[in-house]
């Protein structure tokens, strides 16, 4: 950009894009969910801080180290099983997400039990390979609660109560069931009514199995084992927000070979309620967790990363190139013609859909391997790393996305269509570039299209050609 003004509000753009990077990454850091990002090797490329105290390291003493040593060893076979199902694609269902629960031993060794899930990225690239999300949930509070639970109801009977066939309650054989059913002095009571309390959408279930008790009242047993089940699991109201759920089961009692009453067990299942609702909500945490990730690193506008992204990703291209692993790395800039006046006749939608249309035609012109950066509100940023010049060089895929762009006429509203055209630099690695320096001249020879009449490609001599 050759005005002082725009590269004045270039800066600021970028301020701004910076700013919401470093926010977005705290609003990572107060989820209460471990979250945690590794490259093909298992070695940590991002986390939160959250995964920072679990395992008693600082941030910078967290990255790069091997995420599996987070695990008891007995647990690691099992954590290196599912990682390879998940990068090679074979997971069951043909997702490349996994969910499991295994035990992670912090730094007191105790060891915590937590709810994991696995997902691979969907657009991996070449610097850091098959990235895998890691997003995990600390249920150690709730088992122990799940414990205490179960500590109470095994020092106790279950709900046990004889029932007439009428579903009168003629006996209550446990005080538990005044507890299970929030009712006291239940002999005498109905018992249909207590349970469809809270379970209205049940109500033609309960009819259809009191009218079986009565009927078969005076009949043979045989048969009837097992009444109830088709109920599912009942909610009790109680006062305030504490509820619970039990599952009813009816067995005949017979007098001279015939049913004569029914014995009623009732079996309290809160405690594996509330563990399900526990893990649909670690579920949502860590869609939510996932969401912010993607809202960091995607341009929601155009679909391409953002610069948080680049600056890790880019540098680790870098690197590799210095070790000789590519034929060619090009950095090619590219800044959209007459920008301001787009916005200025057509309004910020219509300048909306120009950045949409250009990250389109991107996507559509490289490789998965390739990054591209929206790098600014207009300026965009492709590195290209590639071992055969002839197709995927740097020139040539900026040629091809110059050709497909001002070819395809963009809908601004209103049923008007505008052509749009771009410039393009292009620079390629030297062995002692770093990537202020390779984007620098990038940028000089973008300034050298737009000076000798933009909508072309200017490119720097490839040492290597």
């Amino acid at each position: 950009m050759s005005n002082h003004n725009e590269l004045l509000a270039s800066q600021r753009v970028l301020s701004m894009l910076e700013s919401a990077c470093e926010s977005s990454e705290r609003v990572l850091d107060d989820i209460p969910s471990v979250f945690v990002q590794i490259n093909q090797h298992n070695q940590i490329i991002r986390a939160n801080l959250a995964f920072c105290a679990l395992v008693g390291l600082s941030m910078a003493d967290a990255m790069h180290r091997d995420f599996t040593e987070a695990f008891t060893h007995e647990n690691r076979e099992l954590l290196l099983h599912h990682l390879q199902q998940v990068r090679a694609g074979t997971v069951p269902g043909a997702k490349a997400s996994v969910q499991i629960e295994i035990q992670c031993a912090d730094p007191s060794n105790a060891s915590r039990q937590f709810f994991w899930r696995f997902a691979r990225l969907e657009h991996p690239s070449q610097a850091e390979g098959s990235v895998v999300s890691i997003v995990g949930d600390d249920l150690s509070a709730m088992l122990q609660s799940e414990l205490k639970l179960t500590s109470i109801f095994s020092s106790i009977p279950l709900g046990l109560m004889v029932v007439d066939h009428r579903g009168n309650i003629a006996e209550v054989l446990s005080a538990y069931c005044q507890v299970l059913l929030n009712h006291h002095a239940l002999v005498g009571e109905a018992l249909q009514p207590l349970l469809a309390r809270g379970n209205p959408e049940l109500q033609p279930q309960l009819d259809a199995l009191f009218q079986r008790l009565h009927d078969s009242a005076g009949g043979p047993a045989a048969g009837f084992d097992g009444a109830g089940d088709s109920l599912g699991r009942l909610r009790i109201q109680r006062e305030g927000s504490d509820e619970r759920w039990l599952r009813p089961r009816f067995q005949p009692m017979t007098k001279n070979g015939t049913v004569d009453r029914y014995l009623v067990v009732l079996e309290d299942i809160t405690a594996s309620c509330l563990a399900e609702r526990q893990i649909e909500k670690a579920d949502l945490l860590g869609k939510q967790a996932q969401a912010l990730y993607e809202c960091a690193v995607r341009d929601p506008l155009s679909g391409l990363y953002t610069r948080l992204f680049m600056n890790d990703s880019v540098a680790t291209l870098i690197a590799s190139a210095k070790r000789g692993n590519f034929k060619e790395l090009a950095i090619v800039m590219l800044d959209i013609d007459n920008f301001k006046a787009v916005n200025d006749t057509h309004g910020h939608d219509g300048g909306d859909r120009v950045i949409e249309a250009i990250g389109r035609v991107i996507r559509a012109s490289i490789r998965d391997t390739d990054i591209a950066v929206r790098f600014g509100g207009e300026e965009f940023m492709l590195v290209l790393p590639c071992n055969d010049t002839r197709e995927q060089g740097g020139s040539i895929v900026a040629e091809r996305i110059r050709a497909r762009l001002s070819a395809s006429p963009v809908q601004v509203g209103r049923g008007t269509s505008l052509s749009v055209t771009a410039s393009f630099g292009v620079a390629y690695f030297r062995k002692d570039d770093t990537l202020a320096t390779l984007t620098q001249r990038a940028d000089d020879q973008l300034y050298h299209a737009k000076r000798s009449g933009k909508n072309k490609v200017c490119a720097e001599a490839h040492e290597g050609a």
